[in-house]
């Protein structure tokens, strides 16, 4: 079988870069083993233009905002499915300290923050005493309806290949690939945390975590917005919010913990005046790296060995850009945003034998 490119990985790395490619009528291979709780299938799928205690903007998002919203408009149009959705973020102060910052950071980032929020709307729903601000420009995607669509589609025309990947049957020249019975002239691994066990690619300074999400019903929570202070509470799917996450960057295992439920709960009864009820609780490892950058690009010993992963919490802000950086540089020629592109590891990566 002939392709042009093959794919490790249907996560959102995977899906929005093989969408990219399919977009400029390259032929894809996806390889992917069906998993429940991917990364990418329990994150909250927030987009954050201004997140941290200093509140300032998230590296690159005046570039990446408007790509994000762009691809996933078009992709929800082709797919006639409803990825985006719009929600605002309440940002509840958590002090003093932090609301006059939030409100001198207003008069700088007039697109993205706003002290507008009428407080009194919020008494009868939550605790708090220091004031909200309010976040714009925000979205929440709905990536696991993206991905399993997009997976319908791709089974749908034969390029889906449901199964664990086998580095042992992967032959590589500088020219081409060939995976079993598959010849490509590139593969690229968006295999997420698989990724530290990749021989040509485990050099590279992952720096994995675990995060856990509840999942609840609260019946009389608006769903127009994001909540936040400390948790957050997002609106997700069958009208149940997604409360979370944790970051927890040393772990024994990947299961859901009590820890994390009895203190979050404990979080929502100080927090929250609403009854609620929790549903379920989900837990899975996100790929970041060091230097909070992505890693994309092709390996410099192996031209025909590429890599895009590592987004980390930023996923559904940074791989839409990414995605189409790296399908341009694979179709034209053209070169990969500087600060992403693996070449920055070039020393590291030319250890290898």
């Amino acid at each position: 079988m002939q392709t042009d490119y093959i794919i490790v990985g249907q996560g959102i790395c995977g899906t929005l870069l093989s969408w990219c490619l399919m977009k400029e009528g390259k032929q894809v291979v996806v390889i992917d083993e069906a998993q429940p709780f991917t990364a990418g299938k329990v994150a909250s799928g927030l987009i954050n233009p201004v997140t941290g205690m200093r509140v300032v903007k998230s590296w690159m998002i005046d570039e990446l905002l408007p790509e994000a919203i762009a691809m996933y408009d078009e992709i929800s149009r082709q797919l006639d499915i409803r990825i985006i959705n719009p929600y605002g973020i309440l940002e509840f102060y958590p002090d003093t300290k932090y609301r006059d910052t939030f409100t001198e950071r207003a008069t700088q980032y007039t697109d993205y923050l706003h002290t507008d929020v009428n407080t009194a709307d919020w008494e009868s729903k939550f605790n708090f005493h220091y004031g909200i601000g309010r976040i714009s420009s925000t979205a929440v995607i709905n990536i696991r309806l993206l991905q399993d669509t997009w997976r319908r589609s791709l089974n749908n025309a034969g390029q889906l290949i449901e199964e664990p990947f086998d580095l042992s049957a992967l032959k590589v020249t500088p020219a081409k690939v060939t995976y079993k019975d598959i010849t490509a002239q590139k593969i690229v691994f968006c295999d997420g945390v698989g990724g530290i066990n990749n021989p040509y690619f485990s050099i590279l300074p992952f720096s994995i975590n675990k995060g856990e999400v509840l999942l609840a019903s609260i019946p009389d929570l608006p769903r127009d917005f994001v909540y936040k202070h400390g948790l957050k509470i997002a609106p997700w799917e069958d009208d149940l919010f997604w409360i979370g996450s944790s970051f927890e960057w040393t772990f024994d295992n990947t299961d859901t913990s009590t820890a994390f439920r009895e203190k979050t709960e404990w979080q929502l009864r100080n927090w929250l005046k609403l009854p609620y009820t929790i549903e379920d609780q989900w837990a899975s490892v996100r790929p970041a790296t060091v230097d909070h950058k992505p890693f994309v690009g092709f390996h410099p010993l192996y031209p025909s060995v590429g890599i895009f992963n590592g987004m980390g919490a930023k996923g559904c802000s940074q791989t839409p850009f990414f995605a189409r950086s790296l399908a341009q540089n694979m179709v034209n020629g053209t070169p990969v945003h500087k600060e992403a592109d693996i070449a920055r590891y070039t020393k590291v990566l030319s250890k290898q034998t």
